[in-house]
């Protein structure tokens, strides 16, 4: 695996690609993927939404990395269907989110496979009804996590947290 990320290292991407595979962590992974970043945004940049929709919209198979400010807690989702940000829901049994805090992770996979992803167009990118939700405001960009649609909660509670930087790839088979 070939992945040029500033947020997460080699040894979670190996993890994440297990779970796409719907492997055990202690499974081998027997294929092989590329990384093809579409889309970087860090606090600096300043945040564009509609950049972000005009890019991923109608691109399929998409992990998303998420950093958190002040932390070094990693929040994502994969999307094996298009973006559309036409207010509709995509549906899929295959979506998941996760989040990555000092060596310990949390997978969620969808319960509800009819709002697996949420096309919002006023939303970055949202998976579930919710359950991981990027957002933007005046100042900054932020996330949300809130238990709906997938099998469990990524985060200790329903804060907001605001977004240092994130990535979302498109995965490809090698």
């Amino acid at each position: 695996m070939n992945i040029n990320s500033k947020i997460i290292s080699l040894p979670y991407i190996e993890i994440v690609t297990k779970w796409i595979n719907r492997l055990k962590i202690t499974d081998r992974l027997t294929n092989s993927y590329k990384y093809k970043l579409l889309f970087y945004g860090s606090c600096n940049d300043g945040f564009i939404i509609n950049k972000l929709h005009d890019i991923c919209n109608n691109q399929s198979h998409t992990i998303t990395f998420i950093k958190i400010k002040d932390s070094d807690e990693i929040f994502g989702g994969y999307n094996p269907i298009k973006w559309k940000f036409d207010n509709s829901f995509g549906i899929t049994k295959d979506s998941f989110i996760f989040s990555f805090k000092n060596n310990n992770f949390i997978l969620s996979r969808v319960m509800d496979e009819r709002c697996a992803i949420n096309n919002s167009p006023y939303y970055g990118l949202s998976f579930g009804n919710g359950d991981l939700c990027l957002y933007q405001t005046l100042r900054e960009l932020r996330i949300h996590c809130k238990k709906t649609n997938c099998e469990k909660q990524i985060r200790e509670n329903n804060s907001k947290y605001i977004v240092k930087e994130f990535e979302v790839f498109q995965i490809m088979q090698d």
